[in-house]
Protein backbone atom coordinates (compact mmCIF):
# COMPACT_ATOMS: atom_id res chain seq x y z
CA UNK A 1 0.00 0.00 0.00
CA UNK A 2 1.12 3.38 -0.77
CA UNK A 3 0.48 6.52 1.60
CA UNK A 4 -0.14 9.84 -0.63
CA UNK A 5 -0.35 13.69 0.43
CA UNK A 6 -2.26 14.34 -2.61
CA UNK A 7 -2.81 18.12 -3.64
CA UNK A 8 -4.46 20.28 -5.83
CA UNK A 9 -2.80 18.40 -9.15
CA UNK A 10 -3.67 15.03 -7.65
CA UNK A 11 -7.20 16.30 -6.97
CA UNK A 12 -7.47 14.90 -3.85
CA UNK A 13 -6.36 15.77 -0.35
CA UNK A 14 -4.70 12.31 1.61
CA UNK A 15 -5.57 11.49 4.64
CA UNK A 16 -2.91 9.05 6.11
CA UNK A 17 -3.96 6.09 4.35
CA UNK A 18 -3.91 4.67 0.75
CA UNK A 19 -7.46 4.95 0.59
CA UNK A 20 -9.00 8.61 -0.07
CA UNK A 21 -12.32 9.96 -1.67
CA UNK A 22 -12.07 11.54 -4.75
CA UNK A 23 -14.60 14.14 -6.66
CA UNK A 24 -16.92 11.61 -8.47
CA UNK A 25 -17.04 14.42 -11.33
CA UNK A 26 -13.38 14.86 -12.18
CA UNK A 27 -12.90 11.08 -10.89
CA UNK A 28 -14.92 10.02 -13.80
CA UNK A 29 -13.29 12.25 -16.70
CA UNK A 30 -9.68 11.49 -15.55
CA UNK A 31 -10.19 8.02 -16.13
CA UNK A 32 -12.34 8.33 -19.23
CA UNK A 33 -10.45 10.88 -21.02
CA UNK A 34 -8.33 8.24 -22.59
CA UNK A 35 -7.84 10.30 -26.00
CA UNK A 36 -8.64 7.65 -28.16
CA UNK A 37 -12.46 9.06 -29.13
CA UNK A 38 -14.41 12.09 -28.24
CA UNK A 39 -15.85 12.07 -25.09
CA UNK A 40 -17.56 14.87 -22.90
CA UNK A 41 -19.41 14.88 -19.95
CA UNK A 42 -22.51 15.08 -21.49
CA UNK A 43 -22.16 11.78 -22.75
CA UNK A 44 -22.53 10.21 -19.24
CA UNK A 45 -24.05 10.50 -16.20
CA UNK A 46 -21.67 11.53 -13.07
CA UNK A 47 -21.10 9.06 -10.22
CA UNK A 48 -22.38 10.12 -6.84
CA UNK A 49 -18.86 8.83 -5.12
CA UNK A 50 -15.71 8.15 -6.03
CA UNK A 51 -12.85 6.15 -3.64
CA UNK A 52 -9.21 5.75 -4.83
CA UNK A 53 -6.59 3.30 -3.61
CA UNK A 54 -3.18 3.53 -4.54
CA UNK A 55 -0.94 0.40 -4.20
CA UNK A 56 2.85 -0.35 -4.55
CA UNK A 57 3.64 -3.91 -4.69
CA UNK A 58 6.78 -5.56 -2.77
CA UNK A 59 9.37 -4.38 -5.27
CA UNK A 60 8.10 -0.86 -5.54
CA UNK A 61 5.11 -1.49 -8.78
CA UNK A 62 2.50 1.55 -8.65
CA UNK A 63 -0.91 0.43 -9.02
CA UNK A 64 -3.99 2.47 -8.49
CA UNK A 65 -7.91 0.77 -7.75
CA UNK A 66 -10.86 2.90 -8.26
CA UNK A 67 -14.33 2.24 -7.32
CA UNK A 68 -16.96 4.71 -8.87
CA UNK A 69 -20.72 4.70 -7.71
CA UNK A 70 -23.63 5.70 -9.76
CA UNK A 71 -27.21 6.90 -8.78
CA UNK A 72 -28.51 3.46 -10.02
CA UNK A 73 -27.79 0.07 -12.72
CA UNK A 74 -28.50 2.16 -15.62
CA UNK A 75 -26.34 5.08 -15.21
CA UNK A 76 -23.29 2.16 -14.16
CA UNK A 77 -23.92 0.35 -17.27
CA UNK A 78 -23.96 3.32 -19.81
CA UNK A 79 -20.94 4.65 -17.83
CA UNK A 80 -19.14 1.04 -18.05
CA UNK A 81 -20.44 0.77 -22.09
CA UNK A 82 -18.42 4.19 -23.05
CA UNK A 83 -15.30 3.02 -21.25
CA UNK A 84 -15.33 -0.26 -22.91
CA UNK A 85 -15.44 1.17 -26.22
CA UNK A 86 -13.37 4.49 -25.43
CA UNK A 87 -10.73 1.60 -24.44
CA UNK A 88 -11.50 -0.38 -27.89
CA UNK A 89 -10.81 3.16 -29.89
CA UNK A 90 -7.56 3.01 -28.70
CA UNK A 91 -6.26 -0.34 -29.59
CA UNK A 92 -6.30 0.57 -33.32
CA UNK A 93 -3.32 3.20 -32.27
CA UNK A 94 0.58 2.35 -31.66
CA UNK A 95 1.40 5.73 -30.21
CA UNK A 96 1.68 6.68 -27.95
CA UNK A 97 0.44 3.82 -26.49
CA UNK A 98 -0.12 0.11 -27.61
CA UNK A 99 -3.96 -1.44 -26.45
CA UNK A 100 -4.86 -4.90 -26.65
CA UNK A 101 -8.27 -6.52 -24.88
CA UNK A 102 -8.22 -9.76 -23.78
CA UNK A 103 -11.54 -11.46 -24.57
CA UNK A 104 -13.08 -14.57 -22.80
CA UNK A 105 -13.03 -12.52 -19.53
CA UNK A 106 -16.65 -11.60 -17.89
CA UNK A 107 -15.74 -7.81 -17.51
CA UNK A 108 -12.63 -5.60 -19.59
CA UNK A 109 -8.96 -6.67 -19.24
CA UNK A 110 -6.85 -4.64 -20.96
CA UNK A 111 -3.14 -4.21 -21.53
CA UNK A 112 -1.17 -1.00 -22.38
CA UNK A 113 1.92 -0.84 -23.45
CA UNK A 114 3.48 2.73 -23.54
CA UNK A 115 7.27 3.44 -24.80
CA UNK A 116 8.62 3.08 -20.81
CA UNK A 117 6.37 0.78 -18.87
CA UNK A 118 3.69 -2.00 -19.62
CA UNK A 119 0.35 -1.97 -17.50
CA UNK A 120 -2.66 -4.51 -17.08
CA UNK A 121 -6.06 -2.88 -16.01
CA UNK A 122 -9.33 -5.23 -14.86
CA UNK A 123 -12.36 -3.27 -14.66
CA UNK A 124 -15.72 -4.48 -13.98
CA UNK A 125 -19.26 -3.25 -13.22
CA UNK A 126 -21.18 -4.39 -10.21
CA UNK A 127 -24.54 -3.25 -10.21
CA UNK A 128 -24.45 0.68 -9.58
CA UNK A 129 -20.65 0.30 -8.70
CA UNK A 130 -17.37 0.49 -11.66
CA UNK A 131 -14.33 -0.87 -10.04
CA UNK A 132 -11.10 0.19 -12.27
CA UNK A 133 -7.93 -1.35 -10.88
CA UNK A 134 -4.72 -0.57 -13.18
CA UNK A 135 -1.69 -2.55 -12.05
CA UNK A 136 1.97 -1.57 -13.56
CA UNK A 137 2.77 -5.42 -15.07
CA UNK A 138 6.38 -5.35 -16.59
CA UNK A 139 6.08 -8.28 -19.34
CA UNK A 140 2.74 -8.27 -19.01
CA UNK A 141 3.50 -10.94 -16.68
CA UNK A 142 -0.50 -10.90 -14.92
CA UNK A 143 -2.00 -13.96 -16.93
CA UNK A 144 -5.57 -13.90 -18.06
CA UNK A 145 -6.55 -16.45 -15.46
CA UNK A 146 -5.36 -14.19 -12.55
CA UNK A 147 -7.02 -11.16 -14.14
CA UNK A 148 -10.16 -13.20 -14.06
CA UNK A 149 -9.88 -14.57 -10.46
CA UNK A 150 -9.62 -10.50 -9.46
CA UNK A 151 -12.75 -9.63 -12.05
CA UNK A 152 -14.79 -12.53 -10.20
CA UNK A 153 -13.87 -11.01 -6.67
CA UNK A 154 -14.97 -7.63 -7.94
CA UNK A 155 -18.66 -9.21 -8.75
CA UNK A 156 -18.76 -10.88 -5.64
Amino acid sequence: MATLDGGDEEGFRGNGTWVHARDPRYAAQDVIALGCAAVTRDDYTDPTAALEGNYQNRSGAPGIGLALEFNDDQAASRYFDLYRSQVQACTGRDQPVHTTIESGVSGLVDRRTYPDSQWTEIVERNGPRITLIILSDPRHAISKASAQRILDQIHG
